[in-house]
This record gives structure tokens, sequence and C-alpha cells, in this order.
């Protein structure tokens, strides 16, 4: 599952595992409800791994923030051809 990752999906992993390093260290200045709050890379592919073995079902993802989750999940999703359904709130987060 993890070894034919899309181009597309890794280039907007590492954009967002970069933005989340630079929110925490301050680097970057964001306001603490407004950061992104990445999972590590690692609870990415276990979610991802237990997320594909789950029983059918239609998936639904609350609280998006940038969408890195959602990543993880997806390629769940194209391993068991279903589809998430995703929702944010936070304008900004959603961008």
């Amino acid at each position: 599952m993890f070894h034919d990752i899309p181009t597309e999906i890794l280039d907007r992993m590492e954009f967002l595992e970069n933005q989340d390093k630079k929110e925490m260290s301050g680097e970057i200045n964001v306001k603490h409800f407004d950061k992104l709050r990445q999972i590590p890379p690692e609870t990415g592919r276990f979610i991802s791994l237990i997320a594909a073995s789950s029983p059918i079902g239609q998936w639904l993802e609350i609280g998006t923030s940038a969408g890195y989750s959602t990543l993880w999940l997806t390629l769940a999703c194209k391993q068991i051809e279903r589809k998430i359904t995703t929702f944010e709130l936070d304008q900004k987060k959603s961008d």
C-alpha cells in the first residue's frame, strides 16, 4: 500500500509536514488554534493500515484541518476501493 504512493500525495504530505514543523518551532508565528497540528508520519501509516482493514461502510472524517490525515486515509480508500467524506469548518485551515 505504501510502495506506490502518487507523487502528488507525497509532495503534499511533505509540504504539510514542513509547515507543521515551522509552526511548532515558532519559525512561523501562528495562533494556537490556527496551527495545523499534523500527526506524525508513523501515525499516518498506522491509521491507514487500520482503516484498510475496517469493515464495509461509509467513511467520515470530521476536522480535516489541512488534510494530512485524509491523505493517509485516502491511501487506504484506494487500496480497498472506498471513498471518504471529510469536513473542516475553519476556512483558514482548509485553504
